[in-house]
């Protein structure tokens, strides 16, 4: 769907003046399609449920920009220093693809980073199911709070372990992760103190604790983005309107590559991007496989998958919060 295009040189400002209107339209419809401010909470009270949020990928269109040119049914146009796909004319309207729909995630990830930055904490439910050594994990619902200086957070666990609780503070309990099983083990174990980078932390987890939250996933996500957008070539993308996640209104983008060349973790990747907070609240990681079944390949190859729902911010978290001896916790020594 993406091909980068050099144009040739002319004497017309045609192809000028058309990237300057696509811009426009593009930065336009980030500004009409997302609010300039974070609201309060009161708009962010969505129902929290255990268990991952159910979801329904929309299928592909029926021929692929990529193919269609190369079958000469559209042709490319010339605009200077851009790299521009046109969708075919009986496209979904309510579906963007190629390098645009790259580019619109990427900036309205970007203005969601510089409003959330801003927020000073905030309490979410996030479910996580990762691929650790080549087996794909139970997936697990936790209860977080999360303040962002000094960075901290408290997690604790819904299913699976259930009961289980974590805590992380940026500078305090020598670096560590203090956790705290749940049910007997815990009881008998009292709370641990672990390298939040070592094996026994990362047994678990594809991730060290220090890079949990929204933030810093929008920050990740953004990186991997801007480096496609500076290869240009052998990824996909597509963004879809009017979709739907836990009740809140979001933009799906789904990211394609050609072969581990271009990506050597991620075949595919969807990211849901809610509409209010410019933040993504949703997304799934799907990893290479051989002779994989093409109608169950995503099912085979799901690598990550995190979701946060019941978002609430400012909601004035203190030090106790994020302190094992807050009593509410029962964290024993």
């Amino acid at each position: 769907m993406t091909r980068a295009l050099t144009s040739p040189a002319r004497g017309s400002r045609g192809p000028n003046f058309c990237a300057l209107l696509i811009t426009g339209a593009v930065f336009g419809y980030i500004t009409i399609n997302s609010d300039p401010v974070i609201s309060g909470t009161e708009s962010l009270d969505a129902t929290a449920a255990i268990g991952p949020p159910q979801i329904t990928l929309p299928p592909a269109p029926p021929l692929s920009l990529r193919n269609a040119e190369r079958e000469g049914l559209i042709e490319q146009p010339a605009v200077e220093e851009a790299t521009v796909n046109v969708a075919p004319a009986t496209a979904d309207p309510d579906v963007l693809t190629g390098r645009w729909a790259m580019l619109l995630s990427v900036t309205m990830l970007q203005r969601g980073c510089e409003k959330f930055q801003h927020v000073s904490d905030y309490t979410a439910t996030m479910y996580k199911q990762e691929r650790i050594g080549g087996e794909l994990l139970d997936g697990s619902t936790m209860s977080m709070k999360l303040r962002h200086e000094p960075f901290s957070v408290y997690m604790k666990w819904l299913d699976g372990d259930k009961g289980r609780q974590l805590i992380y503070v940026d500078g305090q309990n020598d670096g560590n992760l203090l956790v705290q099983l749940g049910g007997v083990k815990g009881r008998l174990l009292g709370t641990l103190s672990i390298d939040p980078t070592g094996s026994q932390a990362m047994a678990e987890s594809r991730y060290p604790i220090t890079g949990a939250g929204l933030l810093r996933l929008a920050k990740k996500i953004v990186e991997y983005r801007q480096h496609d957008l500076e290869r240009g070539t052998g990824v996909h993308c597509e963004m879809y309107d009017n979709q739907e996640l836990n009740g809140r209104p979001c933009y799906m983008f789904v990211t394609t590559y050609d072969g581990p060349e271009y990506s050597e973790t991620y075949r595919k990747a969807v990211c849901y991007i809610d509409k209010e907070l410019s933040m993504p609240v949703c997304v799934r990681n799907y990893t290479w496989a051989v002779d994989a079944d093409p109608a169950t390949i995503d099912d085979q190859t799901l690598i990550e998958f995190y979701s946060y729902s019941d978002i609430k911010i400012e909601q004035s978290l203190v030090a106790e919060d994020f302190d094992r001896a807050n009593a509410s916790y029962r964290m024993r020594r």
